[in-house]
């Protein structure tokens, strides 16, 4: 059912009154609309890869964590410098990158045939302000287990 504002109520999963440009570390996954496993395809990561890796280019008060791709979506650490004053809000950088990735990663689709929708990410993303160091290991090791965990499951589900 296609989202309709006066029977469903969206509920942010925003910290309230937060401001998402204070400096940091913050976790995020992002989901390709409809879950299809496009992420396999090997220009699509490339996309994926070569857009994150030019984020701080955009954007020269961020540096970049860990990052990892699954079939159908994103986790990634983005820190905000402490030191600067014009970092834009963790919104805005997440929205460039869709953006960029989005636009790309259809062109890409259509011009190889791969049938694919009009929207490619999901609406919104899910993040977490990274709170100490202890959380910020454990969601690196999260990250980097993430795509071990999915072939384990998959490999489980298949037998």
């Amino acid at each position: 059912m296609k989202y309709n504002p006066k029977i469903h109520h969206r509920r942010s999963i925003r910290l309230k009154g937060y401001d998402y440009s204070q400096p940091g570390a913050y976790f995020v996954t992002t989901c390709l609309d409809g879950y299809d496993p496009y992420f396999e395809i090997q220009e699509i990561r490339g996309i994926m890869e070569d857009s994150w890796k030019s984020l701080p280019e955009r954007f020269p008060t961020i540096s970049l964590d860990e990052f990892v791709i699954m079939p159908d979506h994103i986790h990634f650490i983005v820190w905000l410098s402490p030191t600067k004053n014009d970092r834009p809000p963790l919104d805005r950088i997440v929205g460039a990158y869709k953006s960029l990735t989005a636009r790309a990663a259809l062109k890409h689709l259509r011009q190889s045939g791969i049938p694919c929708g009009k929207v490619f990410w999901q609406r919104d993303y899910y993040e977490h302000v990274v709170r100490n160091e202890a959380e910020l290991r454990e969601i690196r090791t999260y990250i980097l287990n993430n795509p071990i965990k999915a072939e384990l499951i998959r490999t489980y589900y298949q037998e």
